[in-house]
């Protein structure tokens, strides 16, 4: 060990008698840890490149410079540290440790007491992608997805804009979040938080206090292109879906509607602590005067507002939407429904059904189509007729 009290004193500029009495002292006993075991060192000294310690009072170890946790000029002799083994023994048989791998290994151990337990904890956000929030925790890294953030953090972007989102994302770096572990596997390196979950146990006990079929006032706090986000009841927020906005079919919702807006609205549904509403369940149905207004057989004009590959919708009135199947377009096998109505157009069509409950009008424009091809047939069928009848005449005359 001679070479190791050289560079001991060497590295420390610590007199070589006072090394010297310290690997005496220590001895050569068989060491009573293997490499990965976590061992606590007492610091020696602090120089060079490296940290001198004596490992669990049985050998001399050091903890090169890339291995050592934080800043190294806050270590002082005589602190106490834990460390992971790396190696048994160098060149000159002393034991390589690392700081850093026995912090990941602790902070495994505190994140899976953290995960059972349910408490939160405050991470550090150091970096952001399109699909949440990174973070960083004795070298461990973890993940907050978008849909984990609290509702006042959501980003809601019109349109879905990826690059938006990442933008209002990048803002969450440096700082801290308080969140919950719901997702701890060691093995895997997945760690994953939320900071919704934080919330829960609060935002429960406040939505217990309404149910289903309650009216509610609120703020919108945000419009996406599936709905609007409303504010009931601070932390509550509550989602009305694009379809639940109007009984009539709504394409732009940033055209009807603005954050800030005061809104009325009723509670469809509570579960898992979300909170969906409806705007339109307040206004009267016009599927119920729909059902009384038309009925099965009945030929309609309605304007082509919408073609879809599977078909077109057509409006009726200002309230009332009809379906045309692609197999209702034509006697013929159709494609593409634009090959057979236009957009903005207006065509007869005849109702095939009508089921109110659950909004829904059939309509056939081959069956309007049908039926006029055998009206002229039988306008036709007389005047052949009578062509008939005078060949005949014809026929008998000239015999």
């Amino acid at each position: 060990m001679s070479d190791s009290k050289e560079a001991v004193a060497q590295t420390t500029g610590a007199p070589v008698e006072t090394m010297a009495s310290l690997l005496e002292e220590l001895g050569d006993n068989l060491l009573p840890f293997v490499e990965g075991d976590t061992v606590e060192a007492t610091v020696l000294a602090v120089g060079g490149n490296r940290v001198w310690v004596d490992v669990s009072g049985q050998s001399l170890g050091f903890i090169p410079e890339r291995e050592v946790t934080g800043v190294k000029s806050t270590i002082k002799p005589g602190d106490k540290i834990y460390c992971t083994v790396i190696s048994l023994e160098d060149d000159n048989g002393n034991v390589v440790l690392s700081m850093k791998q026995a912090d990941r290994e602790k902070y495994w151990l505190e994140m899976e007491e953290k995960f059972k337990s349910g408490e939160p904890l405050s991470v550090r956000i150091v970096d952001a992608n399109k699909g949440g929030l990174t973070t960083d925790i004795g070298g461990i890294q973890g993940f907050l997805p978008v849909s984990q953030l609290a509702p006042s953090n959501y980003p809601r972007v019109s349109g879905g804009d990826k690059d938006e989102i990442l933008n209002r994302l990048r803002r969450f770096i440096g700082q801290e979040l308080l969140v919950k572990v719901i997702n701890c596997d060691k093995e895997s390196n997945k760690l994953i938080f939320s900071e919704r979950a934080v919330k829960a146990t609060e935002i429960k006990e406040r939505i217990e206090k309404y149910q289903v079929g309650d009216k509610v006032r609120g703020r919108i706090t945000g419009i996406v292109d599936f709905g609007l986000f409303v504010n009931i009841d601070q932390q509550i927020e509550g989602l009305i879906h694009i379809s639940e906005v109007s009984w009539s079919r709504v394409s732009d919702l940033s055209s009807m509607f603005k954050v800030g807006t005061e809104v009325e609205a009723m509670i469809i549904s509570i579960e898992e602590g979300r909170i969906s509403l409806s705007l339109k369940r307040l206004l009267p149905d016009p599927w119920v005067k729909a059902a009384s207004k038309y009925k099965v057989g009945d030929v309609v004009h309605g304007e082509v507002t919408k073609i879809t590959p599977f078909g077109a919708f057509v409006s009726l009135d200002e309230e009332i939407d009809g379906l045309v199947h692609v197999s209702e377009l034509s006697q013929k096998h159709v494609v593409d429904p634009s090959h057979v109505v236009e957009l903005g157009k207006k065509y007869d069509f005849k109702i095939i059904s009508i089921e109110p409950d659950n909004h829904r009008l059939g309509l056939s424009l081959k069956a309007v189509s049908a039926e006029g091809e055998k009206s002229d047939t039988a306008e036709a069928a007389p005047a052949d007729k009578e062509q008939t009848e005078k060949g005949e005449a014809a026929t008998k005359t000239e015999k």
